[in-house]
């Protein structure tokens, strides 16, 4: 009987000590995965051969202007307000086929990790001249701006009204992936 015990004991201590050596062994093989982010997953969308131009990724600068008259000689003064260069960087990709927008502006520049809210819609005019943008802000607010592209520059300008001036607000939005279709360098994955 005792011999049985001593077995079953060698038996297990010897299990627990190969159960170990194969835990340490998958430690050491681990595979490790290639590792994609979210903006990295939206330049191999966008360098499919399918797509709308204005697609692509763009760094996001705006300048607020205030305009007024001034008071004794009535002259129209124009004065810079704000300035922002750089401060997001957003996708704009082509929306759902049943949508009631065309295009969709989500932020990859969101305080929140792995968050990526739709901050803007736009739609093309009819005339195919522009486009007309809503801005969302975070409370739900709406801003429609008008806007043009030409050669990877988008130009949005919403005004407004406040008591006697005139307020406006001009986004620029400068295309950073992808490039030109003649840029060669630009598809150049790295």
């Amino acid at each position: 009987m005792m011999r049985i015990v001593l077995v079953l004991v060698v038996v297990v201590l010897a299990g627990q000590d190969s159960c170990a050596q194969i835990g340490i062994r998958s430690k050491k093989n681990k595979i490790t995965y290639e590792e994609v982010d979210f903006e990295d997953i939206m330049k191999r969308y966008f360098d499919k051969a399918f797509g709308y131009p204005i697609e692509g990724i763009y760094s996001v600068s705006c300048v607020v202007t205030r305009r007024n008259k001034a008071l004794l000689s009535g002259a129209e003064r124009i004065r810079v307000v704000a300035r922002k260069d750089n401060y997001a960087k957003v996708a704009i990709i082509k929306d759902r086929p049943n949508s009631n927008r065309d295009f969709i502006e989500v932020s990859l520049s969101y305080e929140k990790p792995n968050t990526f809210p739709i901050i803007g819609e736009l739609d093309m005019m009819a005339s195919g001249a522009g486009y007309v943008y809503t801005h969302i802000e975070p409370d739900g607010e709406r801003y429609t701006f008008s806007m043009l592209e030409s050669e990877g520059l988008l130009e949005a300008e919403y005004s407004l009204m406040k008591k006697g001036k005139t307020i406006t607000y001009r986004l620029s939005y400068l295309k950073i992936y992808p490039g030109r279709k003649e840029d060669a360098t630009v598809y150049e994955y790295r």
